[in-house]
């Protein structure tokens, strides 16, 4: 069949570590393993006149986020005037499936990988089953134009999955999946791959946390020390020790992502952060102890909190660490931000305050975790 992926402009900076859409490249590659005709029209990087794009296609492939729903309802209807099968992956196929199928003529729910091959010839809504992720194809760099992403970056880099899903479940954080790892000789594998092929010099990991499991995180920190490759990644503070620290240090880490959220116990028992304050400050301090660059943020916001709640908390911000406040998004599958005790008005003056607050300390404000 020939088959057209669409991926809309993202909210965020090109130069952001998380640009890559890597589910939809493990979707495209997948096809394309399947001996799949697959296009990509990424708006991250051109734009394009849609309908000279699809017409002799036989199926479009769209996914995304609420703040895609307007061009995806457009180009869906423009595809059924071409005669052209639609399919919907993503956020919005998962947590509003029955409205999305108004608009498409499949809905996958959940990990596509599988799913997406059914999907092809059938209608209505599909669930995807848990894919072994040891077994995927790695995801289509090439297709979604890593030259041109390359040519703009200030560094080249590529993004890379050492697991999927995430065994927490925070309530500001919408994540579906069955948490499970890939075999590290596995990731290392595709980790060569990028520096041979792409002559990469950044890789960011953007798991939900990468130390779950500190003889994995040790073993990692080992292969990119051997690999002599920066990098950065996204940590929990209740699994992180001197020994992690002192790996982390070893082996060209670039930049560490600390899910910190609050020092109020009370605030991160109501979000179900299952993480302790002490285990924070004593993440925050081994990182300072070995001079590790880091950020993280301090969620604000929520549905029980005043303006003076907020004013309060911001104010008792430890300065001597790397910490930004910032708004709580009500993000699709999320349970917070969607009812505030602050106004529009406040809400937006806050953010304003925190960005001021984040560029004093040469940090990047950003309104989500």
């Amino acid at each position: 069949m020939k088959i057209c992926l669409v991926l809309y402009k993202y909210n965020n900076s090109i130069d952001d570590p998380c640009c890559y859409p890597l589910g939809f490249m493990y979707i495209s590659s997948s096809l394309k393993q399947a001996g799949h005709d697959v296009k990509v029209l990424n708006y991250n990087l051109f734009d394009y006149q849609f309908v000279n794009e699809v017409k002799g296609y036989d199926v479009v492939l769209f996914t995304g986020f609420e703040s895609f729903l307007y061009q995806i309802i457009l180009h869906s209807e423009k595809c059924k005037e071409l005669g052209i099968k639609t399919i919907l992956g993503g956020a919005l196929a998962t947590f509003r499936r029955e409205e999305m199928l108004k608009y498409v003529d499949t809905v996958v729910v959940g990990e596509g990988d599988s799913a997406v091959h059914k999907a092809l010839t059938c209608k209505g809504i599909l669930f995807g089953a848990r894919s072994d992720i040891n077994k995927l194809p790695f995801p289509d760099y090439e297709g979604f134009g890593i030259a041109e992403y390359n040519r703009r970056h200030k560094v080249r880099y590529t993004s890379i999955l050492t697991s999927r899903g995430c065994p927490f479940s925070c309530t500001f954080c919408a994540q579906t999946c069955v948490y499970q790892e890939r075999n590290l000789d596995n990731v290392f594998s595709e980790i060569d791959l990028y520096i041979n092929k792409y002559n990469i010099e950044l890789l960011t990991v953007v798991d939900n946390t990468l130390n779950t499991k500190k003889d994995r995180f040790l073993q990692f920190c080992t292969g990119m020390k051997e690999r002599k490759l920066r990098w950065g990644s996204s940590i929990r503070c209740d699994n992180f020790d001197d020994d992690m620290a002192s790996a982390v240090k070893d082996s060209y880490c670039d930049y560490l992502v600390v899910g910190v959220e609050s020092f109020n116990q009370n605030k991160l028992d109501f979000m179900n952060k299952k993480v302790r304050t002490e285990q924070i400050i004593n993440t925050l301090e081994l990182l300072h102890k070995y001079n590790i660059k880091y950020h993280a943020n301090i969620l604000l916001g929520f549905e029980n909190e005043t303006y003076n709640d907020i004013q309060r908390e911001v104010s008792l911000i430890p300065p001597k660490y790397n910490l930004i406040p910032a708004i709580v998004q009500p993000y699709i599958g999320t349970k917070n931000g969607r009812t505030r005790l602050i106004s529009k008005y406040e809400e937006a003056y806050l953010s304003h305050l925190f960005k001021e607050y984040a560029e004093n300390k040469n940090l990047v404000y950003m309104e989500t975790i």
